[in-house]
């Protein structure tokens, strides 16, 4: 085993082989390779000295900060299994998270709008009668928590070695058709060979410089923001959130080539290239993963200067697993959603499971080295890998001959709101649990920026009223429920169509009245 294939090792040899490279630019800050290094190494002696250990959970549920990544690669430099979680999951969704996995490490943000995201954890930790080792916290001062330390603030010690390649170095809770959140567990392998892979596909190196916009407490952000530009000796422009006027600044301004991200990023920025914006640099390449890519967007991009590209990926895999090859057309990459990468294969299945022929439509599996090593509940692994190593997303779609995937639909009952997913039955749940309500679907509705939003069906129980949705939302922002997940469009029906058996039959419910 080298150390390359250990992701805990990846900057410290970026950082020797070019220390005086710029790695990223943040709010006007610039920080070289051998600056984060030792940035990593102050806090990856502090969580040591607290008494962080191998194999323990460090939580990062912050939003876009350099803290962020130093935390993250700290743990992956001691052998602690990364944690992050989105910032808009408030204690619906975190109290499940915490439950499980129960982290060493939590680290969050004093203030996030409105929000207080450390005194909600504070309260969680109570619930749950959970101590954690340690409370990092930006922004602000609270009880008990610390900041996070500065590069030198803490003498250094000496660090344990980083996880070996194949064991679980990186735990990603997402969205799945239970109502808690899934937690998949990935090793440094998974995230190298990704790496890897990705590099061809784009055909990039050193001089690429990546604008990240995406939350890096999330797989994307992460990748985008240090890991990918690490492995390529490459840079990175970070972004606190997406503004697009700034963007378009920033791409210009820092010469950035590439963006990796949802669809309403692209669209914005073809959007002001269109109106004339940025005539001396504009971004060359976009890779869009996780959420629906128009074909006429793609061609307008085209027009604009942008080569974008529909690529097919998810947590499980580690990122993506089909992107379309430098040579291919405008053609396949408006109509396609990439090829299948090295080494990964990727089947349309019968009901069965039985492989069918090129071009036919059915249930698509994976298999390779992307691939998460398990779920954290045994339940959710014996449902999604089988013992031949295929992994099962629940996604319909086509593989030709060549190839080439094309995502049709989902099995599973998912809502992809602009690159995030979200658990319909989730979120069915907390709608149900509010006392006029007889009776709950929720759909994803189409969604213009976004691809899609959440939409819920309601039936009301005997003799109640409908004055429209404000007192569900009430209900659910009391529930704290992550402000996406809550419908931006409401019905209320007379009853909910059903199969013989009483399951809801959502495909019916398309049309809405």
């Amino acid at each position: 085993m080298t150390a390359a294939e250990r992701v805990g090792y990846l900057l410290r040899d970026q950082a020797a082989r070019t220390p005086d490279r710029e790695l990223f630019v943040f709010e006007g800050r610039r920080v070289s390779y051998a600056e984060f290094d030792a940035w990593v190494t102050t806090v990856a002696s502090d969580l040591v000295r607290r008494g962080v250990r191998r194999g323990d959970r460090v939580m990062v549920q912050l939003p876009n900060c350099l803290e962020a990544l130093v935390l993250q690669v700290a743990a992956f430099r001691i052998g602690a299994i990364d944690m992050p979680v989105i910032p808009i999951y408030r204690e619906h969704e975190v109290l499940q998270i915490v439950a499980e996995s129960r982290p060493a490490v939590i680290a969050a943000a004093a203030r996030l709008g409105a929000r207080q995201p450390a005194a909600e954890l504070d309260g969680i930790c109570a619930v749950l009668g959970h101590e954690p080792a340690v409370r990092y916290l930006t922004g602000g001062e609270r009880p008990g928590w610390l900041p996070v330390p500065g590069p030198g603030d803490v003498a250094g010690t000496e660090l344990p070695d980083p996880l070996p390649a194949e064991e679980p170095a990186l735990l990603l809770y997402t969205s799945g058709t239970t109502s808690a959140p899934k937690g998949a567990l990935l090793s440094s392998a998974a995230l190298i060979a990704h790496l890897r892979n990705f590099k061809v596909a784009l055909d990039v190196g050193e001089d690429c410089v990546i604008l990240c916009a995406t939350p890096v407490s999330h797989l994307g952000g992460f990748v985008a923001g240090v890991i990918f530009p690490a492995f390529l000796g490459a840079r990175s422009v970070i972004m606190p959130g997406w503004r697009p006027d700034e963007a378009v600044e920033l791409i210009e301004q820092e010469q950035a080539s590439l963006a990796m991200g949802a669809t309403v990023f692209l669209s914005d920025l073809v959007q002001r290239y269109e109106a004339g914006a940025a005539t001396k640099h504009r971004l060359s390449l976009y890779a869009c993963a996780g959420a629906t890519l128009p074909p006429s967007l793609v061609l307008r991009a085209e027009a604009a200067g942008v080569r974008a590209m529909r690529c097919y990926g998810m947590t499980e895999t580690a990122g993506v697993c089909a992107a379309a090859p430098p040579d291919a057309s405008v053609e396949r990459r408006s109509q396609w959603d990439g090829q299948v990468l090295a080494g990964m294969a990727i089947e349309a299945v019968t009901p069965d499971r039985v492989p069918l022929p090129p071009g036919e439509e059915g249930e698509l599996r994976i298999r390779g080295p992307q691939l998460l090593t398990a779920y954290t509940d045994p339940e959710r692994t014996r449902e999604q890998l089988d013992g031949e190593g295929w992994f099962y997303p629940g996604d319909i779609g086509v593989v030709d001959d060549q190839g080439w995937i094309r995502m049709s639909g989902r099995l599973k009952d998912i809502i992809n709101r602009g690159g995030e997913k979200f658990s319909a039955l989730d979120i069915e749940s907390a709608i149900a649990s509010h006392p006029d309500v007889a009776a709950v679907a929720v759909t994803a509705v189409p969604d213009e920026r976004l691809g899609e939003a959440v939409g819920a069906w309601i039936v009301l129980t005997p003799g109640t009223q409908w004055c429209g949705p404000a007192a569900l939302i009430e209900h659910l922002e009391a529930a704290r429920l992550a402000r996406p997940k809550i419908p931006v469009r409401w019905a209320v029906v007379p009853s909910l169509p059903t199969t013989a058996s009483g399951k809801i039959q959502k495909n019916k419910l398309a049309a809405w009245p």
